[in-house]
């Protein structure tokens, strides 16, 4: 799909809309991710291809149809689409995995450029999520840092270079993403003050704002954005003009997006028509 055009359908519909001109075989496939999205969503390749009586490639081959980069993408997209059709309280909530495996190659060079715009800084505050485990990974030549984060991961990557001081909010772990919800991170940054907030996104768009797939944990977002004396959005083209779920709050809000959307695609322009301070990267 094209990321200069702001996506009007999202995938559930576009599946439908797509199901009679499929062959038989693909028709199968969209009739399960229809009927039975969450254990299409839980379940990984293998699992659904047998349950299916397909093959891998063939699972592939029908992810593709709807412009994605594989089964992970997908994935996510449909996760995004059940939520926002049936917004259940009890959202399914994409694999870490999954997040993991989508533009590795996008998010590195988002968190490089992220780490060039804290140099100097001596306290920072992280967001859960891959690219803010990317971006942890990233620090390894920033200075000894105090770095907090609500997510396990995130901390284990920043962690591994041996010289930050590195925190965790508390709270309780969610399993899929490995990050922590809960009364607890507001206590861990209560009359606290960091320099910089590293934040991610699930959904970013000029009209809803920047959006998450969970409610506490767009309530935690915003406790993490009060700490910081500025917010850095971190985020890969996949995410403009997703549906849109628990809205975290206002484009107008943050202080800076880094993305690797291209430059000049319709969706950048219509953000810099609005003065939003967008920080282009490249992943070539």
């Amino acid at each position: 799909m094209d990321q200069g055009t702001p996506s009007q359908k999202n995938l559930l519909q576009e599946i439908r809309d797509t199901r009679s001109t499929l062959s038989t075989k693909m028709r199968k496939i969209a009739d399960f991710a229809l009927d039975q999205p969450e254990d299409f969503i839980r379940q990984n390749s293998k699992d659904v291809s047998k349950a299916l009586g397909t093959s891998e490639p063939t699972l592939i081959r029908f992810c593709k149809i709807f412009g994605v980069s594989g089964v992970a993408e997908f994935r996510i997209n449909l996760a995004l689409s059940l939520v926002a059709e049936q917004r259940k309280l009890s959202a399914i909530e994409p694999q870490a995995a999954d997040r993991r495996s989508i533009n590795r190659s996008g998010k590195m060079a988002i968190a490089q450029a992220a780490v060039n715009l804290v140099q100097g800084e001596s306290a920072l505050l992280l967001d859960n999520g891959s690219t803010a485990e990317i971006f942890a990974l990233a620090i390894k030549d920033l200075p000894p840092t105090t770095i907090m984060t609500s997510g396990l991961l995130v901390a284990q990557a920043a962690l591994s270079h041996g010289k930050h001081n590195v925190v965790v909010t508390g709270g309780t772990v969610r399993q899929a993403s490995m990050c922590m919800t809960g009364r607890l991170v507001l206590e861990a940054v209560r009359d606290t003050q960091f320099d910089t907030f590293i934040m991610g996104a699930d959904c970013i768009s000029l009209e809803r704002g920047i959006s998450t797939f969970l409610e506490d944990e767009a309530q935690n977002t915003r406790i993490l954005m009060g700490a910081a004396r500025r917010t850095v959005v971190l985020v890969d083209g996949s995410k403009f003009d997703k549906p849109s779920l628990h809205r975290i709050c206002g484009i107008d809000q943050v202080d800076c997006i880094v993305t690797d959307l291209p430059h000049d695609s319709e969706i950048a322009r219509q953000f810099a028509h609005k003065g939003i301070n967008l920080e282009f990267v490249s992943s070539d």
